[in-house]
């Protein structure tokens, strides 16, 4: 701590991650996020500490500030900066920072948040057409790379399109696949994402389905990419049922 409060530029110092939570194990690391003054300090380093893996992430204000302006960042970030807890901060910038994020609604950036989800699910056209590739081929590696797009393109899709909030990593795959309160999306979502011991191919069926069930719950402010999205899944459901 005295060696980060040392460092050139620091504004604030806090604790987020599991730690912050009380939810850390044996296995956790340290997450510190550091506040400074400008982009020239800017960094992340990981490193052992007394055998403890430590995180140091480092990020100006302004940066910081991207969690009340742009939804993904918002996904990613408001859960840390509500339940961070300040270890360094004379002048109370974190403090404001954490009041911002504890009042802030998701109403401020869920219509840019349904443009992105759209922009995210039609942009997966071409993996859908790879997992059909690679189904019709039998190529195991290319639907897993393909699914492994689907998984994180639709999985952010639902949760933006939802506001569900990101509190840690690790919980991602099982609140992309609750976040629409859709048994098709939650059964194709889960087999699509791993959470099943389901083989490759049924994998890729899956992440077709998922496509689906995600075009037709997304909410689409361009028509354009709707009609992209609503013609992958067309094909995606052909294959599925010839």
């Amino acid at each position: 701590m005295a060696e980060l409060m040392a460092e050139e530029g620091v504004r604030a110092v806090f604790l987020t991650g599991s730690h912050a939570r009380g939810e850390a194990d044996a296995w956790s690391d340290l997450d510190l996020s550091v506040l400074v003054t400008e982009d020239r300090f800017a960094r992340d380093t990981v490193s052992y500490r007394e055998g403890r893996l430590v995180s140091v992430e480092r990020r100006t204000v302004a940066e910081r500030g991207r969690a009340f302006t742009e939804p993904e960042a918002a996904l990613w970030n408001l859960e840390a900066l509500r339940t961070a807890r300040a270890l360094h901060d004379p002048d109370g910038v974190f403090a404001a920072i954490q009041a911002r994020a504890r009042a802030f609604a998701w109403t401020e950036v869920e219509d840019q948040a349904h443009r992105h989800a759209g922009q995210l699910v039609a942009g997966m056209a071409e993996e859908v057409h790879k997992v059909v590739g690679g189904l019709h081929a039998g190529d195991g590696s290319k639907v897993g790379y393909a699914a492994a797009g689907l998984t994180f393109a639709l999985g952010t899709a639902a949760l933006l399109s939802t506001g569900t909030l990101v509190p840690t990593e690790n919980r991602y795959l099982a609140l992309a696949q609750g976040a629409w309160a859709d048994p098709a999306w939650r059964g194709a979502y889960g087999t699509l994402a791993g959470l099943t011991d389901a083989a490759w191919p049924e994998r890729g069926r899956a992440g077709l389905r998922a496509y689906g069930r995600a075009v037709a719950l997304a909410r689409w402010p361009d028509q354009a990419l709707q009609t992209l999205a609503q013609e992958a899944a067309s094909k995606a459901a052909a294959f599925l049922s010839a």
